[in-house]
């Protein structure tokens, strides 16, 4: 192989080569800021949702656990059937939640009618005074009438969801 022909293969080879393609400039630095700034965007929005959540679940936290207690005091009543230690428990669990929730000393001395009024205005409903919830004042009485005992769960049941 002669020099020449090496040097034509060469020449070649190297026609065939492109040249290097450097991309133009896209911002520099501003493209940087950019990028910061959707950064730290997202991670005050993933934080704030944090804090959002987490005051929910606190605020909600007292709900949660009476409603929790209320179905234990159903299941509880299933087995004994007890009508009067039904309504005390009731009324000692509405009673914790509204001193939890509103000015304990104008809840403490509440008894009665007004303890039922009371119930009406803060649950916004008529059940209380005017409906199964009457009877939630017979529970200190030594055999209270014969009530509907799922009703009146569930008025209770809907006075707590509708608190704080």
């Amino acid at each position: 192989m002669s020099t020449a022909h090496v040097t034509q293969e060469a020449s070649k080879l190297l026609d065939q080569l492109k040249d290097i393609h450097i991309p133009e400039p896209s911002g520099g630095w501003t493209h940087s800021i950019n990028t910061w700034w959707i950064s730290v965007a997202g991670i005050l929005a993933v934080i704030i949702i944090g804090v959002l959540a987490r005051r929910y679940y606190m605020r909600t936290r007292t709900r949660r656990y009476a409603l929790a207690e209320l179905e234990a005091m159903q299941a509880r009543f299933n087995e004994h059937g007890e009508h009067q230690r039904l309504l005390n428990e009731l009324n000692m669990l509405l009673r914790r939640m509204a001193m939890i929730n509103y000015d304990r000393e104008k809840i403490s001395p509440l008894a009665g009618r007004n303890w039922l009024t009371f119930l009406d205005r803060s649950g916004q409903t008529q059940e209380f005074s005017q409906g199964i919830g009457q009877v939630l004042i017979q529970a200190y009485q030594p055999s209270p009438e014969a009530f509907d005992e799922n009703a009146l769960i569930e008025v209770v049941r809907q006075w707590i969801k509708r608190q704080l």
